[in-house]
């Protein structure tokens, strides 16, 4: 469908312009990361959860997400192809949600674990924002034309143009000729469950007004997602999902889902009856107990009225002040980082995806990158170097880049970069020369901070524009990247301020001078 909405953007702008607009499925995975983790702290702040945990747990929930969505599903198809034919290929072979969410929730427990913080609170924080991160990875999958839907008249269906995936299987399936330019209309199943995430908003949020137990929020939002998932699942027509004894990956692991609900609710169910039994059982036991009499001579005793202590005190002397020093203020709660080091040197793994090309003309990249920053404070200075190959060419990209990127916690730093630099474009096939392109980046960027030296780095989305006569224009790559950062060398500061002198009790006033005056007392 992506195709369609840059066609329609070039009314309205250059077609540069509305190739760099018209949002890509990585686009979307990333803008839903960046706004489900916003969604997060928002809440945490509401509910008195400090927010770096919240960052640590959301991101590193969002990185295994991504990974085994993309790479279990690829692994599958490798293994059933290696059965199939005696060859091992690893290819992609789209993303799958259940994998992805089992993934991240692996990695929120682990966090929760490593920080102390109840599960089910985290989960409840969780179940709203994964009504959003839904709504638009699954509208990113429509742009891609991915998870499509069976054929179908209704009023609703849509057609996806040439070179989609409902396009390729038609085809293959000898539903078209070879030369049709769109698809037959096929129900929007991507639409379906962006609604479906609404729906899971609505329910989140209505459960955590209405309940008190911590957890519940979280169980409606994934038995809303299961059931929804289900009936969904009955109208897709991708023939890439796995079909096991007539039933969907995604419908066997919705089955699965709703049973380990279910199962909870009986185990707490049995845990209160029993509760509830002894209770009913243990109450006039206990009550006979506590009727029996005591030692008589403990009872003669306690008869007695306590001793009333002597509180006269002389009026000639009076009381001496006693002296409380102030407390000292709380320890803040958590590691605190002060100071910020102002170098970096990162490696991070990524991939790239041409946004104005087809997949024929400029297959899909990835290869690793070597990041170095200056970052003295809210701005900074980088130098990164890209290596990202495909089967038919290689790009390696030098970038000098600016940064702004201010802390939103001690834990998280979050902001963009922009840089211009230039790409070597070498093609594996001797018959094109290699190319040297202009190229310019704009990449939001995010920094996790594990300790004060090792860092996590995160790039949700780069766009990068490499310009050059021998490539027959602009080419335009959407990027993803996620790797590890040492930061070192603190600002210079000078010698930490001496304590305050321990507070002294105050002195006695004198007693108050003989009055001149006669009194009345006496007379």
């Amino acid at each position: 469908m992506r195709p369609l909405v840059v066609h329609w953007l070039a009314r309205f702008m250059s077609p540069d312009a509305a190739n760099l607009l018209a949002p890509t499925w990585f686009m979307c995975v990333g803008i839903a990361g960046l706004v489900s983790l916003g969604v997060m702290l928002v809440l945490a702040r509401r509910r008195g959860i400090e927010s770096g945990i919240v960052a640590s747990a959301m991101l590193w929930g969002y990185i295994a997400a991504v990974t085994a969505g993309i790479v279990i599903p690829m692994t599958i198809e490798a293994i059933e192809h290696l059965f199939a034919t005696g060859h091992l290929q690893f290819r992609w072979a789209g993303m799958t949600s259940f994998w992805g969410y089992l993934a991240g929730a692996a990695a929120v427990a682990a966090v929760c674990k490593a920080e102390r913080v109840p599960l089910a609170r985290m989960a409840d924080l969780v179940a709203l924002p994964i009504g959003v991160a839904l709504v638009f990875a699954r509208l990113g999958c429509f742009m891609a034309g991915c998870d499509y839907g069976k054929v179908s008249a209704l009023p609703w269906a849509v057609r996806f143009p040439a070179g989609s995936p409902a396009w390729r299987d038609q085809i293959h399936a000898g539903l078209i000729p070879a030369g049709r330019l769109e698809s037959l209309p096929v129900q929007p199943t991507q639409l379906y469950e962006a609604m479906l995430g609404i729906v899971i908003v609505v329910v989140a949020w209505l459960v955590a007004r209405r309940s008190r137990t911590e957890g519940r929020a979280f169980l409606a939002a994934a038995a809303t997602y299961a059931i929804g998932r289900l009936l969904i699942e009955c109208v897709r027509g991708d023939v890439g999902r796995g079909i096991y004894g007539g039933l969907s990956s995604g419908q066997i692991f919705s089955l699965l889902v709703l049973l380990a609900i279910a199962a909870r609710f009986v185990l707490n169910r049995r845990v209160l009856t029993t509760a509830t039994t002894l209770a009913i059982v243990g109450g006039p036991l206990a009550g006979k107990v506590q009727a029996q009499p005591a030692d008589p001579t403990v009872a003669a005793d306690s008869a007695d009225p306590p001793p009333v202590p002597d509180t006269t005190t002389s009026p000639s002397e009076p009381p001496t002040p006693v002296f409380v020093p102030p407390s000292p203020p709380p320890e803040p709660i958590g590691p605190q980082y002060p100071l910020r080091p102002i170098f970096a040197v990162g490696v991070l793994l990524g991939g790239a995806t041409s946004v104005n090309r087809s997949g024929e003309q400029v297959p899909d990249l990835s290869g690793e990158s070597l990041s170095l920053g200056y970052i003295p404070g809210r701005f900074g200075l980088w130098f990164d170097l890209d290596r990202l190959t495909s089967a038919e060419a290689s790009h390696q990209t030098a970038i000098a880049s600016v940064s702004f990127a201010p802390r939103i916690t001690p834990h998280l730093w979050l902001g963009a970069r922009a840089g211009v630099g230039v790409t070597h474009v070498g093609f594996m096939n001797p018959v094109f020369e290699n190319v040297t392109a202009s190229t310019v980046r704009l990449e939001a960027i995010a920094e996790i901070v594990m300790n004060h030296n090792w860092a996590l780095w995160v790039r949700p989305f780069s766009v990068d524009v490499i310009s050059a006569d021998g490539i027959g224009g602009a080419i335009t790559t959407f990027q993803f990247r996620a790797g590890i950062a040492y930061r070192f060398g603190e600002r210079g500061h000078g010698p930490a301020p001496a304590p305050p002198p321990p507070l002294a009790p105050p002195e006695p006033s004198p007693p108050p001078a003989p009055s001149m005056y006669p009194t009345l007392e006496g007379q």
